[in-house]
């Protein structure tokens, strides 16, 4: 018997051998969907940026996809979450933009970027624009994930958007206990995500914190490079590292953790950021660190400074010596977790059957 239900298809990108918040974001949406009675599963194409030509090809592996019927049932909507899932052709797609291929847009030219302005690069860099054009424009709709990741749509491709912020990960299940002496660090091992700054920060921190950075590595010879800081500065007595830790563990480590430093460059949401607040956690970062400050508002519940280790230690310390200040952000965590609820996200995404 045919189900009164949609089926959805939700289009994913997978680096082999890692997985941060759109793995996260991708499991969420599927089990909330499937709970709904929807036809739905995951279609995820492996990806990988190097050598750079290799991200046309990408391109047209998406293009060529044909993923309007299956064993019988058709496909009512197709779901695009990052770049290129968005390049698949199909008669009703929508996005749910997690983020464009970055290197192109927000981090061209910055020390993060891997583009020159030599002409191979940069007519690479338009073809792969002028792809993204064409293909957003096909949707039915457009959602993003943050207000950060909709302006640079609007500023780079003069496209509209909705946001639509993902809620929290573990739902209710994170919580608020006596603080312990370590600073944390949770997220993907990459440069972008700036763990050095707070490793090079530490030995100007008092010597009563410690540092705990939770995530596995998705860059090569980043693990080797902060460890290799840690040998510098003498700090292995102070620093552990934890790799991917179970969804208990993590709840555990930011329950108890003194502060959560999250600093990225320009982060398009930062799933981290809502987790340390809904366990009562301060977060320090920096005035660069995009969608993080429109959840962290200085000296409210987190402290923003300079991207730099001196700007960072001294926000740590003040928390240390000033226990006012450091009582005064934990108070003030919870009123800032914020995050769409899952009906709300369904609903929007399932209307674009309908047009």
């Amino acid at each position: 018997m045919k189900s009164s239900y949609p089926n959805i298809l939700i289009l994913g990108v997978q680096v082999p051998f890692t997985k941060g918040g759109a793995e996260m974001l991708i499991e969420g949406l599927y089990r909330e969907m499937s709970a709904r009675g929807f036809g739905v599963d995951v279609v995820s194409l492996p990806f990988s940026a190097l050598p750079k030509t290799e991200i046309i090809r990408h391109i047209a592996m998406w293009r060529a996809l044909e993923l309007k019927a299956f064993a019988g049932r058709n496909v009512d909507l197709v779901v695009a979450t990052k770049f290129p899932s968005y390049c698949v052709q199909h008669p009703a797609k929508a996005a749910w933009l997690i983020h464009q291929h970055r290197q192109v847009y927000e981090l061209y030219g910055s020390r993060f970027g891997d583009f020159d302005t030599g002409p191979a690069d940069e007519s690479l860099r338009q073809m792969i624009m002028q792809a993204d054009r064409k293909a957003l424009a096909e949707c039915r709709r457009i959602y993003t994930i943050s207000g950060n990741v909709s302006a640079r749509l609007k500023r780079y491709l003069a496209l509209d958007s909705e946001v639509l912020m993902p809620p929290l990960p573990l739902g209710d299940n994170y919580y608020n206990a006596e603080p312990g002496q370590y600073i944390l660090s949770v997220g993907r091992l990459c440069s972008i995500k700036r763990v050095d700054l707070i490793i090079k920060a530490l030995p100007l921190i008092h010597e009563c914190l410690k540092l705990k950075i939770a995530g596995g590595a998705d860059e090569p010879a980043i693990e080797q490079y902060l460890k290799s800081e840690i040998d510098k500065h003498h700090l292995w007595h102070r620093v552990e590292f934890l790799g991917r830790v179970s969804d208990a563990d993590l709840l555990q480590l930011y329950a108890h953790a003194f502060a959560v430093y999250y600093a990225p460059f320009d982060e398009d949401y930062g799933f981290v950021t809502l987790e340390a607040l809904a366990s009562g956690r301060p977060v320090i970062t920096a005035l660069d660190s995009g969608t993080v400050l429109e959840f962290i508002t200085d000296e409210l519940n987190g402290l923003v400074v300079e991207p730099n280790e001196q700007a960072i230690a001294g926000a740590i310390n003040r928390l240390v010596d000033d226990e006012e200040l450091y009582g005064r952000l934990r108070q003030n965590c919870s009123s800032a977790v914020q995050g769409s609820a899952w009906a709300r996200i369904i609903d929007e995404l399932a209307a674009c059957i309908r047009f």
